[in-house]
């Protein structure tokens, strides 16, 4: 009961043979202490809390209602403005704890205009955290063309709820195409989650409950490994398979072997960095060298000036990606 605003709830006891006691505990989005009553319910009836702030616990501060009991029992509010011709409002279910997210989605947003503006509609969330511990909760909204327009970490303190705010300033948005969103969330506590959308003209209002969010990001494939062979004879190095196939992120293991002569294999990266230091391995053995690749050209050769007289015709160098532009960066 804030203002203009109230808020009736309903008790159910669906015993036929016992009155229930009932706790209930109320926690003010300005914090502090809670405040509690008890209420007994009779069987098989339907206990009438109208302004149940007031009744409860004489207040008219914004808050959350915690409902206990060792029976059965369900629970339901509505909320609503006085106007000239009635009420205007909402109806809203009691959630149980087994109903707190991790992680969900709010679906069928809509922000796209203020107060009085027919034809447009505001979202408020709202959101409780029931545990006794700092819920840190990712906030991020997608647009009308599921696009990423916002994301944003907040901390709500034990107990702590948040009373209807904008979707766009949770989320910290500035700027996007709202007329229809979504909002998904995740945090380290279990936490309530709703949304309230407000038509501006008509001040009719929807309320929309949080959804399961079962995606999971997906994890980077995993950089493939390519296999080379690089022989060494006088006075020449072959790599086989073409090393211009490679792609940048990949693998690339060098097998080295040397199958005449005395050389030793040296490969430069497009920066300049030394990817594979000399390396001689002796004869009938294989040296294998991996590294990662880079976009640019790579160059080779023999490091062993003593080799022969064809040492300066043992060179070679290959491309990656070269004249492929890089893709975008965000």
């Amino acid at each position: 009961t804030v203002s203009n605003f109230h808020t009736d709830a309903r008790l159910f006891n669906p015993s036929f043979d016992k009155d229930i006691q009932i706790s209930a505990t109320f926690y003010s989005t300005a914090g502090g202490n809670p405040l509690t009553a008890t209420v007994t319910v009779p069987k098989r009836q339907m206990k009438i809390l109208d302004d149940v702030t007031t009744q409860l616990f004489s207040t008219s501060s914004l808050g959350a209602i915690l409902f206990t009991s060792a029976d059965p029992f369900e629970a339901t509010s509505r909320i609503y403005a006085l106007t000239g011709a009635g009420t205007l409002g909402q109806f809203g279910p009691g959630t149980p704890p087994t109903l707190t997210k991790n992680k969900g989605a709010v679906l069928q947003l809509k922000q796209n205009g203020v107060n009085t503006q027919t034809g447009t509609f505001r979202t408020n969330i709202g959101l409780v955290n029931p545990n006794n511990a700092t819920a840190n909760v990712t906030w991020t909204l997608y647009d009308r063309n599921n696009a990423v327009a916002a994301t944003k970490t907040t901390g709500y303190g034990p107990f702590a709820v948040l009373g209807p705010s904008l979707v766009t300033s949770v989320a910290g948005a500035t700027t996007g195409d709202f007329s229809d969103a979504w909002l998904s969330f995740s945090s380290d506590q279990p936490i309530l989650v709703y949304a309230s959308c407000i038509d501006n003209g008509t001040t009719d209002q929807t309320f929309i409950p949080a959804v399961d969010d079962a995606g999971v990001p997906l994890s980077p494939p995993p950089p493939t490994t390519k296999n080379f062979d690089v022989t060494m004879r006088s006075f020449q190095i072959t790599i086989s398979p073409d090393p211009s196939t490679l792609k940048v992120g990949d693998r690339a293991t060098f097998r080295i072997r040397i199958v005449e002569g005395e050389h030793s294999f040296e490969l430069v990266g497009p920066d300049g960095s030394i990817m594979i230091l000399p390396t001689a391995p002796s004869p009938g053995s294989i040296d294998e060298r991996t590294f990662t690749v880079s976009r640019g050209t790579y160059t080779y050769f023999c490091t062993n000036s003593l080799c022969g007289v064809g040492h300066s015709e043992m060179v070679g160098s290959f491309d990656v990606e070269v004249g492929t532009p890089p893709p975008p960066r965000y």
